[in-house]
């Protein structure tokens, strides 16, 4: 069997988890030996081989390469996301590729940057078409759903930009959501209503021994971590003025892991006295979990997966979680540690852990239930038998 995974970025490029989890089911197809090349964007056209994956990657063909810190005007930004809307400047490209490689299915992932028409690409082959929803760009062309807070529904813009992604996704022959929130939000949002339809978590390497438990004890010093992008969508806000309530107690630190400028990390730092926060910029996620014990993730935009909360929880670590998106999915057997990030639920779990410490050590790790729904394993063969069911 031959699959073509297409996904906007791919390693060595990466601006979020998709990358990541794009990466591992290529290579973990190859290692069970389905034939796999993947379908990428890049700064120019090249054939790469990376781990035994064969890399088709592709200059962008659209008016700037979007994922470089230059800040571009509004009419720059809205010619960009135009051409977005149904891209045929790869067609001559990708129907070669095809040629080339003979893929029994194609599997889209994110799409920013090729745009919709690589599944009309795929219909005129008559290859089946795999698509897993790992952001929100079929509904909003930033992606996310958020403007200051997040969208209750969607804005003329947005409305204008979608129409057609929304049409061509009728022609999907599987969809796949990295959890039931974003599968479901699509479905409601009337995406996807003739295909089949499958939840499949991504993938993780399980093999860590987890140590079953926390150890904490009255006098822990409480070292509250946060990592990511630090905006808004993500909570920081939230997050700051919650444990600002808190800077009386003298048994907690919170550090922040992640680039910021320097006008917002001024802003953030209003919050709270210097000794009490240390921003670390960006660093290995090695050392940030070596360096804290309790994760929090204060999400404010609907997470559609929200990936550091297992790589917390695979680091032994403890973790404090929104309600938005899948991140209450991920936290289903610790529900005693999620909250909603507009009232008072996360002032309120503060400080029952500042006021007594041990309640940390009734977080379950329970490594059973994270083979089961989040292994790397389990995700492959999952996949791998959604292609097998559409090639037969």
């Amino acid at each position: 069997m031959k699959v073509l995974i297409v996904n906007t970025l791919y390693h060595p490029y990466k601006v979020g988890g998709a990358e990541i989890s794009v990466q591992a089911i290529a290579e973990g197809m190859s290692k069970k030996g389905i034939e796999v090349a993947v379908l990428t964007l890049g700064e120019k056209t090249e054939k790469t081989v990376i781990n035994s994956v064969s890399i088709y990657r592709l200059e962008i063909k659209n008016s700037f390469w979007p994922f470089d810190q230059v800040k571009y005007s509004k009419i720059k930004k809205l010619k960009w996301h135009f051409t977005d809307i149904y891209n045929k400047e790869y067609n001559k490209n990708v129907n070669e590729i095809i040629s080339a490689f003979h893929p029994d299915v194609i599997h889209t992932n994110n799409l920013t940057g090729f745009s919709v028409a690589i599944w009309d690409i795929a219909k005129t082959n008559k290859i089946k078409v795999v698509h897993t929803l790992r952001d929100y760009y079929l509904q909003c062309p930033k992606t996310n759903k958020f403007k200051n807070n997040n969208c209750t529904k969607q804005c003329t813009e947005c409305m204008l930009f979608s129409k057609v992604k929304k049409t061509k996704s009728q022609f999907v022959d599987r969809v796949i959501g990295i959890s039931d929130f974003i599968l479901k939000d699509h479905i409601q949002e009337g995406y996807f209503k003739y295909s089949d339809k499958k939840v499949i978590y991504n993938g993780f390497d399980i093999t860590k021994k987890l140590s079953g438990n926390a150890n904490f004890n009255g006098q822990t010093f409480l070292k509250f971590g946060f990592i990511g992008q630090v905006n808004k969508a993500k909570g920081i806000e939230v997050l700051m003025k919650c444990i600002a309530e808190f800077t009386k107690y003298d048994n907690w630190k919170l550090y922040i892991a992640g680039v910021v400028d320097s006008s917002y990390k001024d802003y953030l730092l209003s919050f709270l006295p210097k000794e009490k926060v240390e921003f670390m910029g960006y660093v290995k996620q090695e050392t940030f979990f070596k360096t804290i014990n309790v994760l929090v993730v204060p999400s404010l935009w609907e997470e559609p997966f929200g990936r550091v909360v297992l790589e917390g929880i695979l680091n032994n670590v403890p973790v404090l979680g929104s309600k938005k998106g899948g991140i209450k999915e991920i936290l289903s057997n610790n529900s005693k540690f999620t909250f909603n990030p507009l009232n008072e639920e996360l002032k309120n779990l503060l400080q029952l852990i500042l006021e007594n410490p041990k309640e940390l050590n009734t977080f379950n790790f329970d490594i059973d239930y994270l083979y089961k729904s989040f292994s790397l394993e389990s995700m492959i063969d999952e996949y791998i038998k959604v292609y097998k069911e559409l090639k037969n």
